[in-house]
C-alpha cells in the first residue's frame, strides 16, 4: 500500500489506485509541457482518473497507461476546440465596430478619429478599458492575452494616441 498526502491528510491507496495517480501526474506534466494551462491539465487528469475509477473498464496494465494518455489528449483537444469556438462567438457577437460607443458630441471627434486610426492591438484594449468599462483582467480573458500584455498594450496605445493628438494640435486637457 502506498500512502498519498491529500489536503494535509494521509490516504491509503491500493497498488492499482497508486499506479493511476502516478500516471495522472505524468499526464498532467505532459499536458503542461504541451501547452495546457496548469489548472486545465490538473482538471483533465482528475477527470480521467474519476472516469476510470467510476467505470467498469477492465484493461490490462500495459494498455491502461495508453488509454489514460489517449483519453487525456482527446479531452484536452475537445476543451481547446470549445474554448476556441467560444472565443470566436464572443468576437463576432461583441467586438464589431458597430457595438463600439461613438461620441455624439463634436468636441470628441478628433479623439474618436485618432482612436480609430490606431492599430487594432491598441485600439481594442483602449476601447474596452475606457469606453466599455472592462477591467484589465476581463480584457485579458476576452482577448486571450495575459494581464501583462493587456497592460503593455494599454500603455503603448495611450502613448500612440497622445502622439497622434499632439500631432493634430490637441492635448489631454482638451478632452476632459
Amino acid at each position: 500500500m502506498k500512502r498519498e498526502k491529500l489536503g494535509g491528510e494521509l490516504m491509503k491507496l491500493s497498488g492499482y489506485e497508486a499506479y493511476l495517480v502516478d500516471v495522472a501526474e505524468e499526464i498532467c506534466f505532459y499536458l503542461i509541457k504541451s501547452g495546457a494551462k496548469a489548472e486545465d491539465a490538473k482538471d483533465i487528469a482528475q477527470d480521467i482518473l474519476v472516469k476510470i475509477l467510476a467505470s467498469d473498464i477492465v484493461l490490462p496494465a500495459d494498455k491502461m497507461r495508453a488509454w489514460l494518455y489517449r483519453t487525456a489528449i482527446r479531452t484536452y483537444i475537445d476543451k481547446y476546440r470549445r474554448d476556441k469556438r467560444y472565443h470566436e462567438i464572443l468576437q463576432k457577437a461583441f467586438f464589431t465596430e458597430e457595438t463600439w460607443i461613438k461620441f455624439d458630441d463634436k468636441t470628441y471627434e478628433p479623439l474618436s478619429q485618432c482612436l480609430l486610426s490606431l492599430d487594432q492591438k491598441y485600439r481594442l484594449p483602449l476601447d474596452l478599458f475606457y469606453f466599455q468599462d472592462l477591467t484589465v483582467r476581463e480584457i485579458a480573458e476576452l482577448l486571450h492575452y495575459s494581464v501583462s500584455k493587456v497592460k503593455i498594450n494599454l500603455m503603448r496605445g495611450r502613448k500612440a494616441l497622445r502622439q497622434k493628438l499632439e500631432k493634430e494640435g490637441y492635448t489631454y486637457e482638451d478632452f476632459i
